[in-house]
Order: structure tokens, then sequence, then C-alpha cells
């Protein structure tokens, strides 16, 4: 959004609206989508030197489980203060500030809850859902005799 100077008053605040397109603001990611716009509304209020912007952001978005890739849908709404300083410009352009303040909440890793077990490495099955049975197959691998010495050298000596 760009907030055109000329346009506001000094100590008038003046509500504002907008939509987004997610993609056009290049926030998809391989496990996040945006099922619906993103909304903006807001409040701009022009002081002396400064602007101060404030507002919210909602859209439904879609995660994908990092561990289980399970689809998770839930509302976004994140709320922000801005402020800019206003000396010898004609407008303020908040579209990059705006896109940060989505971005800063997107977790690195999204998991769908905290005890998700995760895909089997061997089958591929989601464990949350089913036990696959190849709980023994994993216990037979390369690094089951390496865990064997790292718990013996755990073991007190007598």
């Amino acid at each position: 959004m760009k907030i055109l100077l000329r346009d506001y008053k000094e100590g008038v605040p003046v509500e504002v609206k907008q939509t987004y397109e997610a993609k056009s603001l290049d926030l998809e990611f391989i496990d996040l989508h945006y099922l619906k716009p993103l909304e903006m509304t807001g409040v701009v209020e022009k002081g002396i030197d400064t602007v101060a912007f404030r507002g919210s952001l909602t859209s439904q978005v879609e995660h994908l489980c990092g561990r289980c890739l399970k689809k998770v849908t839930a509302g976004l709404e994140e709320s922000f203060e801005l402020y800019y300083e206003t000396a010898d410009k004609e407008e303020i352009d908040t579209l990059d500030d705006l896109r940060e303040v989505v971005l800063l909440d997107h977790p690195i890793s999204f998991v769908c809850s905290e005890t998700c077990k995760g895909l089997c490495p061997h089958c591929g099955s989601n464990r949350n859902e089913k036990k696959c049975g190849c709980e023994s197959v994993l216990k037979n691998n390369v690094f089951a005799d390496l865990k064997k010495i790292l718990q013996n050298k755990k073991k007190p000596k007598l």
C-alpha cells in the first residue's frame, strides 16, 4: 500500500483497507499456501514528522507438516504497528514491511503437533495413523552397532 502524504491531515486517523494476492507478494512456500487473499485493515495517522500505520493482516492458510506431510488449515491474523519518517517524502510504500510482518511469523519448519511421529523412513507410512512393523528392520541397520558402542561408553566401569 502506498501512503500519499498529501491525502492525510495531521492528527486525523484514517481507516484503510486493501487486499493482496499472496503469490504477488511472494509469500507462498512449499509448505505454506494461501487459500484466501490477504486482507489488510488498518489506520493511518499523520504526525508532524512521522506517519503511524497500525492494523492487521488476515487470511486462511494451509500448512504442510514437515514430519508427516499432513495438510493443516488455519487462520492467519497478524497485527502490525509501523512508523515512518515523512521528511522530504511525498509517499511511503508499506508493501515490503507488510510482507515482512507475515514472513516473520512463518515457522522455519511447521509440524502439525509436538507429538507428530512423522513418516517411517523405511516404508513411508504415516506413523501417526498406523504401526507399520518396520521397527525391527530399522533396528538392524548399520547405526544399531554404533548405538550399542555409545551406550557401553555411558555405562560406568566398576
